[in-house]
């Protein structure tokens, strides 16, 4: 048993380290840390979030904005800007990835597939339009938010 829980820990160090080999990062904790918390958060963080969820030990902040702006660069983070006019940084889902984002709370669940592919066909045929691309995210309020607002579509 012991070796098995070894291969598949090599086996996901290979997978993290082609990551980083791919982008053209080194490999450090601090980028690792926030790596995983942008993976693994259902809505996207600010920078400060991001630092009050690291360990105590970590870095500081100015160490997390660096991080954040790298992976900004080699597309492993997306950056936006927040109903308060914040910064926040999410982990940049495929290119293909249609998303759900609900208004309210901003949290965030990736599709499968493409949900527009029978409506871009239809439209295509009755226009002589292509639609090569539209909009990667679906706006509207997910299920918590719906029980808060006692389901009211305003």
């Amino acid at each position: 048993m012991l070796y098995s829980f070894r291969a598949r820990r090599k086996e996901r160090m290979t997978m993290d380290d082609e990551i980083w080999k791919r982008c053209g990062l080194k490999k450090t904790k601090a980028r690792q840390n926030i790596l995983a918390l942008l993976q693994s958060s259902d809505r996207p963080l600010t920078a400060e979030a991001i630092f009050a969820s690291l360990p105590k030990d970590s870095q500081d902040l100015s160490t997390v904005y660096r991080v954040l702006s790298a992976f900004e660069k080699v597309g492993l983070a997306k950056k936006e800007i927040n109903e308060n006019k914040e910064n926040v940084f999410s982990f940049a889902e495929k290119e293909d990835a249609h998303v759900l984002v609900c208004v309210q709370c901003k949290k965030r669940v990736p599709l499968d597939g493409c949900p527009f592919e029978l409506v871009n066909q239809k439209i295509e045929q009755e226009t002589g339009f292509l639609i090569p691309d539209q909009n990667r995210e679906i706006y509207g309020l997910c299920p918590e938010c719906q029980k808060k607002t006692n389901g009211n579509r305003s």
